[in-house]
Parts: C-alpha cells; structure tokens; sequence
C-alpha cells in the first residue's frame, strides 16, 4: 500500500471513528430526546406489526367463516340491489337480464381459462313435507354439484349428490340442520323421502350446522 493510500486509509478511518464518538456523545448529553426517539421507533414498528397481524387474522377470519367461498372465489348475480327497494328498478332487471340456463352456463364454463372451477346455483322458496310434518318457506338452492367444494358445504352425514345423478336430473337433496332437527330428530336422515313443492327426493347428505341458526335450507339437484 502506498503512502498515499494508507493516509486516505486512516483519514477515513478516523472520520468514522469520529462520528460514532459525536453520535454517543450527543446520546449522553441529550438523554431524554434519545429515549423519546428511540420509544417513537419502537412504538410505531410495534404498531404496524400489530395492524398487519390484524389485518391478516381478518382475511383468514373472513375466508374460513364468512366467505363462504374464501378469499380467491366471487360471484356474479342476476340482480344486485344497493340501497332502497326500489320496484320499478326491480321490473326492469328483470326484463334487462333474463335467468342463465344450463346451456349458456356449460358454454360459459368450457371457455373460462382464469378459474379453477365454476359453478351455477338458484334460489327459491318452497315447502317441506315429511309424512305428517310441513315447513313452510324453507330456502331451497338449486346447485350444480361442484358448489359444495366451491362453497365450503361441510357434511354431518350422507354426501353430496354427483354429477352422475345430476346428468340424469334425479331428485336427491341435501338438507340442511334445521330441518334434518325438524323431520329426523332422532333418526339418520340418509335415505328418507322428503316432498318438496309436492315432489319427493330422497335425502343424500346433512350439511353440518352452520353458526347459531343453524342451516333451515335445501340443495337439490
């Protein structure tokens, strides 16, 4: 190393040295201001680990057991009202956007090529019959069979009707808690009758309950 080089070397050297020494001694003239600062730092990377840990909590919360599709699934609906009910708004969704049928759905599904599934539902009130019982305005979803995947439907007991018994439009349903409670207290209900709008299908599966309320609805075929 020239002469050169090793001066520059030490200037150097004794710059560094030298500003850490003005550093510590400004921290032990002004104790106070460096406590506060170095609380302010801490405070507030505190703070946003805190909100970050919120945040996600919030979207794992939300996609378990709100969403019932999780974070990455969406819905596109026939009708969406935001605001007051509005009649006359009402009529003319109706006219401007006619109802999806099964040919424009399997249309619209060979083509995606961004989602991993996509699947079709409805929705409708009808009434329950079991021998002697009777429910009124029971919810009743018509799905495709790939909706319980899609959706998250846990099941009690039985299964999920397939896409066989779909194909071949048998009249399977699966029944939610409620009424499982309310026409098979104390019995499997898998494989019993049950009349819906007047017409019998045969229970393939109980949805687990689902919150407090449990699960007063049907899926059908």
């Amino acid at each position: 190393m020239s002469g050169e080089d090793r001066l520059s070397y030490l200037k150097s050297g004794a710059s560094f040295f030298e500003a850490v020494s003005v550093a510590l001694g400004s921290l032990r003239g002004s104790k106070l201001r460096s406590f506060l600062t170095l609380l302010g730092i801490i405070l507030a990377t505190a703070t946003l680990i805190a909100v970050m840990s919120v945040i996600h909590g919030m979207d794992v919360y939300i996609a378990q057991n709100v969403s019932d599709m999780g974070a990455d699934g969406f819905r596109i609906v026939r009708m969406a009202f935001i605001g007051n009910w509005d009649p006359k708004k009402f009529l003319e969704l109706i006219r401007k956007n006619p109802e999806l049928r099964s040919e424009e759905y399997d249309f619209l599904k060979s083509r995606v090529r961004l989602s991993q599934d996509v699947g079709m539902q409805m929705f409708k009130r009808a009434s329950a019959v079991h021998e002697a019982d009777r429910l009124e305005d029971v919810r009743l979803r018509s799905v495709t069979p790939n909706l319980a995947a899609m959706t998250n439907v846990q099941m009690a007991s039985g299964r999920m009707f397939t896409e066989g018994e779909n194909q071949r439009r048998l009249y399977v349903v699966v029944i939610g808690n409620d009424l499982k409670e309310t026409f098979f207290p104390n019995v499997d209900a898998v494989g019993k009758a049950l009349k819906l709008n007047g017409r019998p299908f045969e229970v393939v599966g109980v949805a687990r309950k689902q919150g407090s309320s449990g699960s007063r609805w049907t899926t059908s075929r």
